[in-house]
């Protein structure tokens, strides 16, 4: 089942307090509608008592998928908590996790996302069957092959999986800070498929550019310029 709790929020516009109830743990397969208002941008909205202001509290979310084996934990960057101490929080408590469960147990797919538009990019990839860690390696492609137009530093490269076709991937590319859609860019889904057979044969090389849980191109692009 889900999880939600009760929180104190200050309005951003007006600053007027009031107490409101957050989804902390999402079950897809128990809550199909909270997992419906994740997708379309309305879970854990609230509208100011006082000036009526609409907007998103975004605080950690653990989204599970019994089905599909998955957890995915999305811990929203800010100014209290970087990208290195939320990995290293994360891999503590993967660990507890693992220790706890001892080797008779499997403990589900756990990835980790600090953005929400990643979050639900990483459930659409995961439940049209795609392989995350060969969609971040075109991505990174992408991104080193048209370096002048493309800086991972402004730019957030996202799979369009909905739009995609049987003949090409779409990637669409939002701008870092003002979160705008805009160049959309095609990837021939036959080339994505051709590296899907490489990657069967020989993963080695995938594992250890993705190692997880944070499997993205953009990070490994941000690191390497560091």
């Amino acid at each position: 089942m889900s999880i939600k709790r009760s929180v104190n929020i200050a309005c951003p516009g007006c600053g007027t307090t009031q107490d409101i109830t957050l989804v902390e743990v999402l079950n897809a397969q128990t809550d199909p509608d909270l997992k419906e208002d994740l997708m379309h941008n309305r879970l854990n909205r609230v509208s100011c008592s006082d000036c009526d202001i609409d907007f998103r509290v975004d605080l950690p979310l653990l989204y599970t998928d019994a089905k599909a084996g998955l957890m995915i934990h999305w811990v929203p960057e800010n100014d209290d908590a970087n990208r290195e101490q939320i990995l290293e929080e994360f891999d503590e408590v993967i660990e507890r996790m693992n220790a706890e469960a001892g080797e008779e147990v499997s403990v589900p797919n756990v990835r980790l996302v600090m953005n929400r538009v990643e979050l639900v990019e990483l459930i659409y990839m995961i439940e049209a069957g795609m392989n995350q860690r060969v969609v971040e390696y075109v991505k990174y492609s992408i991104y080193t092959r048209n370096q002048e137009k493309l800086d991972p530093e402004r730019h957030r490269m996202l799979l369009n999986v909905e739009d995609s076709t049987d003949d090409e991937l779409l990637f669409v590319m939002q701008d870092v800070d003002d979160r705008e859609l805009g160049q959309v860019l095609r990837y021939g889904r036959s080339a994505y498929e051709s590296l899907l057979e490489l990657f069967a044969d020989e993963p080695e090389e995938f594992m250890e550019m993705f190692p997880g849980p944070c499997i993205s191109a953009r990070d490994v692009l941000l690191e390497d310029r560091a």
